[in-house]
């Protein structure tokens, strides 16, 4: 599948029998459409659902690229944001994010007022002292930014707060459904422990991250319209009937794409 990343963000609800097209596009969703046309996306994928939200689909480069990217900017009418936590959330996500210049887009996001970022970590990547940078999006959103690989499985990685006594288990849930199988543990940036999961072939590589001493939060709803910063991604799965056997049905099936819960997140689950 592709590395196709998404966010649900809050849109006040425009007048009743407004065209939605035609609402100006302000707020978390403006500086998260400029976060991403500093980083080379452009418009790909507009929907609009009225009484419920818009949706700004944006890609970066052509499908066989090694690092083509898509993030769905998703709005909702309803959304709030989640009570606030000590730390993360069971499910949670970093997303990897690179780029084939990443310190003069960096210093362009940075001159912006676009990402928060520690200082003294975005300083030492752009003196060349670190390869990898933690930062989070005008939507609070983490990523884990650096320069582009040759490799797809490289470029596209998801990293997932997973409770520490369930990373066993998922392992296996997600080698036996999507063909992911562990390759290493390493720490992520400070942060916790990642479990990272690949295949063979090309494809979105999964990280379970956790921490062995601080515990997750659950998560707080399981409403994809009405939670703020919630996440999604896609996953091509080997048997996709059996993959939504095994999960819980998020919102109606569209198309060739089920929305499911596994393993407490969501995603955009598709045939492989």
């Amino acid at each position: 599948s592709i590395a196709h990343y998404g966010i649900t963000t809050a849109e006040p609800a425009p007048p009743v029998g407004s065209d939605q097209r035609s609402v100006p596009i302000t707020g978390t969703l403006a500086r998260n459409l400029e976060f991403l046309r500093v980083l080379g996306f452009e418009p790909h994928v507009e929907n609009f659902y009225p009484g419920i939200g818009r949706q700004y689909i944006w890609r970066r480069g052509r499908a066989d690229d090694v690092d083509y990217i898509e993030q769905d900017n998703f709005t909702s009418y309803t959304a709030t944001p989640r009570p606030v936590t000590p730390g993360p959330r069971q499910g949670d996500t970093v997303f990897r994010l690179t780029h084939r210049a990443p310190l003069a887009a960096l210093r362009a996001l940075r001159a912006a007022g676009l990402v928060q970022v520690d200082a003294a970590a975005a300083d030492a990547f752009e003196r060349g002292e670190r390869a990898w940078l933690l930062l989070a999006s005008p939507s609070g959103q983490q990523y884990e930014f650096g320069t582009t690989a040759d490799s797809a499985a490289a470029n596209h990685r998801v990293y997932v707060w997973t409770a520490d006594a369930e990373v066993d288990r998922s392992c296996t849930q997600y080698r036996r459904h999507f063909g992911r199988v562990h390759v290493e543990s390493s720490e992520l940036h400070g942060i916790g422990r990642v479990e990272l999961l690949q295949r063979a072939t090309p494809g979105v590589s999964i990280g379970l991250l956790h921490h062995p001493v601080a515990g997750l939060s659950p998560r707080w709803s399981e409403d994809i319209f009405g939670e703020a910063g919630d996440t999604h991604f896609r996953l091509g799965a080997s048997d996709k009937a059996a993959t939504e056997a095994a999960s819980r049905q998020a919102f109606p099936p569209g198309g060739d794409v089920s929305f499911v819960y596994f393993e407490d997140s969501y995603l955009e689950l598709v045939q492989a």
